[in-house]
């Protein structure tokens, strides 16, 4: 047996293996999905006239809602006052002026350190 067919060989056995067990993985995961599922029960759906003719008010039990709604009101607080700390502060005229061209020269150059654009 020469040395190109026994490497081929390693070769053909290795990735054979790797594809025979990316399966036995996804037959394990597949099967895992099976089991620990829980088939949902079906409701049976309300008339469509019950429907159309009155609209339900939402149930005063809804904890789901509840936190949705919370957390929706939260995350728009934080976004607001996040914002309004980025706005621009009033200059008090002590700032130096030669800093300040620095510090926006540095910002807008192309050469970082460190870092490639």
């Amino acid at each position: 047996m020469s040395t190109i067919s026994q490497g081929l060989l390693i070769t053909a056995v290795g990735m054979g293996l790797v594809f025979i067990m990316i399966l036995a993985l996804w037959g394990i995961m597949a099967l895992l999905v099976k089991l620990t599922n829980k088939p949902e029960t079906e409701e049976e759906a309300p008339a469509a006239e019950t429907i159309l003719s009155e609209p339900e008010a939402a149930p005063a039990n809804d904890t789901k809602g509840a936190l949705a709604a919370a957390i929706a009101v939260a995350y728009a607080l934080e976004s607001q006052a996040s914002t309004a700390s980025f706005a621009p502060q009033p200059s008090t005229g002590s700032e130096n002026a030669w800093w300040t061209a620095g510090r926006t020269q540095q910002l807008y150059s192309n050469t970082i350190r460190g870092r490639k654009r």
